[in-house]
C-alpha cells in the first residue's frame, strides 16, 4: 500500500467522527431540506487540506524515486500532473471548471450529513432549487476538510469580493 493510500485511509476514517463531533445540534432539519455549500470556500479548503497535502507528498516522493531510477517518461508524467493540478485548482476557484474531483472526495460526507441532518442531499449553492428549503453546510464540510482559521479567513475574504447575487 502506498503512503498516500495509508494516509488517506486513516484521514478518511477519522473525518466522519470529527465532523459529527463538531456539528451543532441546532441545525438538524426536517425532511425536504437540501444542504448547500459555497463552492469557493470548499475549493479553497480542499486544496489547502491535509488530504490534498498527502496526495502531493506522495506524488513528490514518487517523482524523486523515478528521477533517481532515471525513468524520464514517468518523471515527465508526474511533473505534468503537478502543473495540470495547479491549473485545474485555479480554474475551479475562478468557477471556470467543474469540481467533480472534489465532490467525489466529499461524497461520503454528503451521505453522512444527509443521513444525520435528514437532508434530501447536498449540492453547490448555485445548483440548489431557489424554491426549495435549504441549509448551508459549508462550515461542516470545511470542518471535514480540516480547514484552518487562515483558510476560513481567505474564503470569507474571497466571498466578500464576489458581486452581490441578483
Amino acid at each position: 500500500m502506498t503512503r498516500v493510500a495509508i494516509a488517506t485511509a486513516v484521514f478518511l476514517a477519522a473525518l466522519p467522527f470529527a465532523a459529527r463531533a463538531q456539528a451543532p445540534a441546532a441545525i438538524t432539519t426536517a425532511a425536504g431540506v437540501t444542504g448547500t455549500f459555497d463552492r469557493t470556500s470548499i475549493v479553497l479548503a480542499y486544496y489547502r487540506s491535509p488530504l490534498w497535502n498527502a496526495i502531493l507528498a506522495d506524488r513528490r516522493f514518487e517523482l524523486e524515486t523515478v528521477k533517481a531510477a532515471k525513468d524520464d517518461a514517468r518523471a515527465r508524467e508526474l511533473e505534468k500532473y503537478g502543473g495540470e493540478s495547479q491549473e485545474l485548482a485555479m480554474k475551479q476557484l475562478a468557477g471556470k471548471a467543474p469540481i467533480d474531483n472534489i465532490v467525489a472526495v466529499l461524497r461520503p460526507e454528503f451521505k453522512e450529513l444527509s443521513s444525520r441532518m435528514k437532508l434530501t442531499g447536498v449540492v453547490e449553492s448555485s445548483a440548489a432549487d431557489p424554491k426549495a428549503a435549504t441549509v448551508d453546510v459549508t462550515s461542516l464540510l470545511m470542518d471535514w476538510l480540516k480547514a484552518s482559521a487562515e483558510t476560513r479567513k481567505m474564503a470569507a475574504d474571497l466571498n466578500a469580493q464576489k458581486p452581490a447575487a441578483k
